[in-house]
């Protein structure tokens, strides 16, 4: 990034705000989306679901705000409310009806209009205290607006507060206020999780989730982000290719962390210290603490979500109980995105197709930013063991392999069940999980019955039978690597499923080491073939 003119304030400092006018960019087919659900002739509720910080208000706000004083002449009613402003279901029913009011208190032509509405709205509030009669004047509200051919769509802004202060009831009601004929008024909802996360279940009444059609806001595409690099040209700076390929590498087409990123590099370069390549090489403190702190929102959100731990074995591995919903899920976000294997793991992904680990057209998937998928690498390091075991188990694996092939042949199952009667048990229930991983997945399951082994399997089903051959590799008696095997096994199922305070820490510092063990084992015994 380059300065031309040193006087020029940061272009980016309003970035924690509703973007608007030239800073905002892109998003046409989302716009597109928004305007056929919400504007046509036939209209209906549509959820704006997204990450954090992803520009779901922007959006929402550059869609339909500037239309806002022509859709009025047309007695169409556009009104903005954030429900984290309000404390309880029924003051945020009463602030619909005065949004409304506020809106056309100085419009000539509703005068009168304006008058029954003020009048049915005094009546609101004064029965707060009677739910019953409460509900029916707002009803009556809506009704008179109906009548008077006045059409009115509600944005509402920070939806998720939405399960904090609505009961069954109160989503039912709402359902109703947008679906009667007599008083369809059209809801436009903001919110980081889907309404049927946030509404509470009831299968003995329509769900109010039901009446939405969904639009899922995920990252700049990769024109919207030609358009924001053009932008920040137009804004009197010098972007180098380098300099856009680095900051893609630490937060990808992000919109709210592609402005933050260059605002910080902004500030830094107008002193005249260092390039911002320099300043991007090092990623000083604020920058990292920023990116860590969205980070955690992320994960956070995940978490309420169930799907943490599936986001970090799609991206990092390895894969316990990765399901093909939780993918599509993460894919909605905008979390993940699919990617050939080959082209993640390089050489080594070379290595497990040659053992028959994998297939040529396996697929991986990368996170947001590539600095992203570094973040959750190290986050899984906390797990100590697990993130070991992920490199261990495939050395096991494709050690376990070579033996099959070299002792049995390429098809080596039958001839080993023949030797092995008493396995033919486990090998079918490990037929079984493939077949299952197989409908679920498709090509993406391995077909290679080694793959669906854990550490018992690995000792018990193989590994034991033939120690002698074992032994070459790993070195030791016998009955000492059984019990390291054991112990692998009773400490990989807690971690893998978040419980590691199951696990003592004299457990996980002996597993640790055992896992380093097979490693540089099976890789000495490789190098010396």
């Amino acid at each position: 990034m380059v300065i031309k003119e040193l006087n020029i304030a940061n272009p980016f400092a309003d970035n924690a705000g509703i973007v608007t006018g030239d800073r905002f960019v892109g998003r046409q087919s989302e716009i597109n989306e928004i305007h056929t659900r919400v504007l046509g002739e036939l209209y209906g509720n549509l959820a704006i679901v997204g990450l954090p910080r992803i520009g779901k208000s922007s959006l929402v706000w550059n869609a339909l705000i500037p239309l806002k004083e022509k859709l009025l002449k047309e007695k169409h009613i556009l009104a903005y409310i954030s429900i984290s402003s309000g404390d309880s279901a029924l003051n945020f029913f009463k602030g619909l009806a005065l949004a409304i009011l506020d809106e056309i208190e100085f419009e000539k032509d509703l005068v009168d209009i304006y008058r029954r509405l003020e009048s049915i709205y005094n009546d609101i509030k004064s029965n707060q205290n009677d739910r019953f009669e409460f509900l029916n004047q707002v009803k009556k509200f809506f009704k008179f607006c109906k009548r008077s051919n006045i059409r009115t769509t509600f944005i509402l802004d920070e939806f998720d507060y939405s399960e904090n202060i609505f009961s069954v009831a109160d989503f039912q009601f709402l359902r109703e206020l947008s679906t009667l004929p007599e008083t369809k008024i059209c809801l436009v909802t903001i919110s980081r999780r889907t309404i049927q996360e946030l509404e509470p279940e009831n299968g003995a009444i329509s769900n109010f989730y039901g009446v939405f059609s969904e639009l899922r806001l995920q990252l700049f595409s990769e024109n919207d982000l030609k358009a924001y690099w053009q932008r920040v040209v137009g804004l009197g700076l010098e972007i180098s290719e380098e300099y856009k390929n680095q900051v893609y590498y630490f937060v990808g087409s992000h919109p709210y962390w592609l402005d933050m990123v260059n605002y910080q590099i902004f500030n830094s370069v107008k002193t005249g210290v260092k390039s911002s390549l320099e300043l991007l090489s090092e990623i000083g403190s604020e920058l990292k603490k920023f990116l860590w702190d969205n980070y955690d929102d992320i994960i956070a959100l995940l978490e309420k979500e169930g799907l943490k731990s599936h986001f970090i074995q799609a991206v990092v591995g390895p894969v316990v109980n990765l399901t093909q919903m939780s993918i599509e899920r993460l894919t909605k976000y905008g979390l993940v995105k699919p990617i050939l294997a080959r082209d993640k793991y390089g050489a080594y992904f070379q290595s497990l197709i040659d053992a028959g680990l994998a297939s040529e057209n396996d697929i991986s998937y990368n996170s947001i930013s590539i600095h992203l998928n570094d973040y959750l690498k190290q986050m899984e390091k906390e797990f100590d063991i697990w993130a070991l075991w992920n490199e261990a188990e495939h050395q096991v694996r494709n050690l376990i392999t070579v033996y099959l092939k070299e002792k049995y042949g390429d098809d080596w199952r039958e001839a080993f069940v023949l030797a092995n009667p008493r396995k033919e048990n486990e090998i079918l229930r490990m037929e079984d999980m493939r077949a299952r991983n197989k409908r679920t997945f498709g090509n993406l399951a391995s077909d290679n019955l080694v793959s669906y082994t854990y550490p018992l399997d690995m000792w018990n089903c193989f590994i034991s039978i033939d120690w002698t051959w074992f032994q070459r590799v790993l070195s030791g008696q016998q009955a000492i690597w059984r019990e390291k095997f054991l112990l692998l096994g009773k400490v990989r199922n807690p971690i893998a499923h978040s419980n590691r305070e199951f696990v003592l820490q004299d457990e996980q510092t002996k597993a640790k080491e055992i896992c380093n063990e097979l490693i540089d084992n099976i890789k000495k015994w490789e190098e010396n073939k």
